[in-house]
């Protein structure tokens, strides 16, 4: 049909549909590849809610329509290994080593060793110290999953050899200061070893690491920077300058790393919630409430993502479906003085003052330190007719260190 269509025209005519053709074509497989897999989506939620059965059977779905990616494979198989299916969890692993050889080595080790077949167990572990995926020595010697290894004389000898280079062990130093809350001695050994090291991604990364535990965004974001003008492709340093971008104010760069490292893993969770709150910093509510309602699809008991919704709809101005995320926060969690604080503010601003009232009240009595709810419901008294008791509250208020109250008992109570 294709052809038919091109015979038609004159050869400038068909080198231009041609073209056009070929365009819509590329744009197509774009769109396409921008499409995060359902199952895989799904999958991912269950493995981060426990519900490892369902996560199988999801990522066997996923893998259905795509046994080219490793990752479907290495989850798949920590999903096995939590069902304590060892043979299979060992045979995706095995998978995702075909697809990108080493890969999942690690994941093998934990695997024989958690099913006590230790021979294995040492055979893997030896090969991902030996390969580029290798990951710090105090991680691995921390995993749980090698716990009765680690009384054998194979755990001793494994770890007389010498498997990191020197920029590795700086890095390890540096990092064992940053979790020990010393970052002046952790930046000290980064900054000598970049003498040493000038193109080193990790050391970079770290450096922008302890900068960012510090407050100091500006520099970690240089860092990481950095670290990203050696590699590009680096999901991980996008990943943290992002957020770095997010503590400096920087909410339209913070979205375009965020959107940098969905676009590499879509079902990254946690990074929907914070690229919501940049949007939000941005003041661009629709897609604020977008990723929150895509991480909601899967995490909908979560009452923290519920009222996070609920929030950024009441910011957005919709308090019709503000509401509705707030009654369900209240109907799974009726002490909480947050979420009648929030309800009643949004009755506030619905002209519904005496469900206000009844909430900002209820809120008060669980949490009677709040100055602002006392400021609403002062308002809302007002707004309903009790103007002296409501003045009593703004005066409270302000008397609490709320500010704002000062305003409305000029504008309304003198």
């Amino acid at each position: 049909m294709l052809k038919d269509m091109l015979e038609k025209q004159p050869r400038n005519r068909k080198l231009a549909a041609i073209a056009a053709i070929l365009v819509l074509l590329a744009c197509g497989e774009r769109a396409s590849a921008q499409v995060p897999d359902e199952n895989y989506m799904a999958g991912t939620a269950c493995l981060l809610k426990g519900e490892y059965a369902k996560a199988s059977e999801n990522y066997t779905l996923a893998i259905t329509r795509n046994n080219a990616d490793e990752r479907l494979f290495i989850r798949r198989g920590e999903s096995w290994l939590k069902q304590k299916d060892y043979d299979r969890a060992a045979d995706d692993f095995m998978e995702a080593n075909l697809i990108d050889p080493g890969v999942a080595d690690l994941w093998l080790a934990r695997c024989y060793a958690l099913s006590g077949d230790n021979e294995k167990a040492f055979t893997y572990l030896t090969s991902h110290l030996k390969s580029p995926f290798r990951i710090a020595s105090d991680s691995i010697k921390k995993d749980r999953a090698f716990d009765l290894l680690q009384d054998s004389p194979e755990w001793y000898s494994t770890w007389q050899n010498d498997w990191y280079n020197e920029e590795e062990k700086l890095a390890a130093e540096a990092n064992y200061y940053r979790r020990k809350k010393q970052p002046d001695q952790a930046q000290q050994i980064l900054s000598s070893g970049m003498g040493e090291y000038p193109e080193s991604i990790a050391l970079f990364s770290l450096k922008g690491a302890v900068s960012y535990d510090q407050g100091n965004y500006a520099a970690s974001i240089a860092d990481y920077s950095r670290a990203l003008e050696i590699d590009k492709a680096y999901i991980p340093a996008y990943r943290a300058r992002g957020m770095a971008y997010l503590k400096a104010g920087r909410f339209r760069d913070a979205v375009n790393d965020f959107n940098r490292v969905l676009k590499d893993d879509p079902a990254d969770f946690r990074l929907y919630q914070l690229r919501s709150e940049a949007y939000a910093g941005l003041r661009s509510w629709d897609p604020a409430i977008k990723d929150m309602l895509v991480v909601l699809k899967y995490f909908g008991e979560d009452q923290d993502i519920l009222y996070r919704c609920g929030e950024l709809y009441y910011q957005a101005g919709d308090y019709i479906n503000a509401l509705k995320y707030f009654n369900l926060n209240l109907r799974d969690d009726p002490n909480n003085s947050a979420y009648f604080k929030s309800r009643g503010k949004t009755y506030l601003k619905t002209s519904t003052y005496r469900y206000a009232v009844s909430d900002l009240s209820m809120s008060l009595d669980l949490n009677p330190d709040d100055a602002e709810t006392w400021m609403f419901l002062g308002l809302a008294k007002i707004q309903s007719g009790d103007k002296e008791n409501g003045c009593s509250c703004l005066d409270k208020a302000q008397k609490m260190g709320n500010a704002e109250a000062l305003k409305y008992i000029v504008d309304t109570c003198q």
